[in-house]
């Protein structure tokens, strides 16, 4: 049974473009279906260990880095209960811009590993379309620029 899903995108610019558009998480809900502005809840610089609040669904969430190669990777990792996702963004250089990847992954534990299979499906279809989003907004973000 799958643990997750992983989703891959080609946008059109260069890696440091979409890295810093990526990973400054005021920009999530332009590409995050159904999530409210990212608020960084530690003050340190984004680094191992910093946590941001976010709303979801019209609950207050919360999530950290566990996984940092700045320009290449970012993982996020958030807890609610006896489950815990992690979204590893990643971001390389191809021929026609940037290669961006989601592999997100769901742990349950306790009576929660009975609801996995549906947690992991609605994990999917709320968030498969991330990275089409982030295209689509770092266009926008391109266009306003110009």
């Amino acid at each position: 049974m799958a643990n997750g899903f992983t989703v891959r995108e080609t946008l059109e610019y260069a890696p440091e473009v979409v890295w810093a558009y990526l990973t400054n998480f005021e920009n999530a809900p332009e590409w995050m279906a159904g999530i409210g502005p990212f608020t960084q809840i530690t003050q340190n610089p984004l680094e191992i260990g910093t946590r941001f609040g976010f709303e979801a669904r019209g609950k207050l969430r919360e999530t950290r880095v566990t996984a940092l190669v700045p320009g290449k990777r970012i993982a996020l990792t958030s807890t609610q209960g006896g489950v815990t996702a992690t979204y590893t963004y990643s971001v390389a250089p191809t021929g026609d811009g940037t290669e961006v990847v989601l592999d997100a992954v769901c742990e349950a534990t306790g009576l929660w590993k009975l609801l996995h299979p549906i947690i992991v499906v609605a994990m999917r279809k709320s968030d498969s379309s991330q990275l089409a989003n982030l295209k689509q907004a770092t266009d926008r973000s391109a266009a306003r620029r110009q």
